[in-house]
């Protein structure tokens, strides 16, 4: 089929110094406290002891939150650095969650195994990304949902000084974070593009919502 986008995405190398690098802007207070809210809103309705995946969890912060309230929390990333920096977050917060490293369109999970699947701020980077929707709908259970947050390539540079802005990082890295989402916001999709995605993958139609530099789509399997 046609790209869903008009250019093709590079695969990042998150890991080594540049994923430690990821982990301490992503660890500040700020940052913990938002993913803390979250995790609550992402998993509000959810049956005692669920199952969720987060796919390409990063350094794991979204995952422990997740894991505090006893939902049995998985995650498969790519990189190597940032499945042991998760599995050594999980271990100082006292919470249960497994981290394994997997491609993103090949998951290492049974079929309609888990209640919800999370993916924050990686769907550009994934080089299937057709195939990677189809493994999230492999792997839920009928009724369950896939919940994928990501940057809005339709955002503008005010977008991105306010997201920045809402980090309370020191000077360099608030610097260094402003350079680096401005490239990722051409590497990332539109709601077109998702859109797309969803009608040529197994759900077939997704819900978008649009907010300045993010995007929040959510589909469901329905049987």
């Amino acid at each position: 089929m046609t790209d869903i986008r008009p250019y093709r995405p590079q695969a990042l190398g998150m890991e080594g110094p540049i994923a430690r690098w990821y982990a301490r802007i992503r660890g500040t207070g700020p940052q913990l406290a938002a993913a803390r809210a979250h995790a609550a809103q992402l998993t509000a309705g959810l049956p005692e002891g669920a199952r969720v995946l987060e796919v390409a969890p990063g350094p794991g912060y979204l995952a422990v939150e997740m894991a505090r309230p006893g939902f049995d929390i998985t995650g498969v990333d790519l990189s190597a650095t940032f499945v042991q920096l998760a599995t050594d977050a999980a271990r100082r917060a006292g919470v249960e969650a497994r981290f394994l490293r997997a491609d993103a369109a090949d998951l290492p999970l049974p079929d309609a195994s888990v209640d919800l699947v999370v993916c924050q701020a990686a769907f550009k980077n994934f080089g299937r990304p057709v195939a990677a929707l189809d493994e999230m709908h492999r792997v839920l259970r009928p009724g369950g949902a896939a919940v994928i947050g990501d940057m809005n390539r339709d955002a503008t540079p005010e977008d991105i000084r306010r997201e920045v802005d809402r980090m309370e990082l020191g000077r360099l890295n608030a610097v260094l974070t402003w350079i680096t989402l401005s490239g990722l916001r051409r590497r990332a999709y539109a709601a077109d593009h998702f859109r797309i995605a969803a009608a040529a993958s197994a759900f077939g139609t997704c819900e978008v919502r649009v907010d300045g530099l993010s995007l929040e789509i959510r589909l469901r399997r329905t049987a």
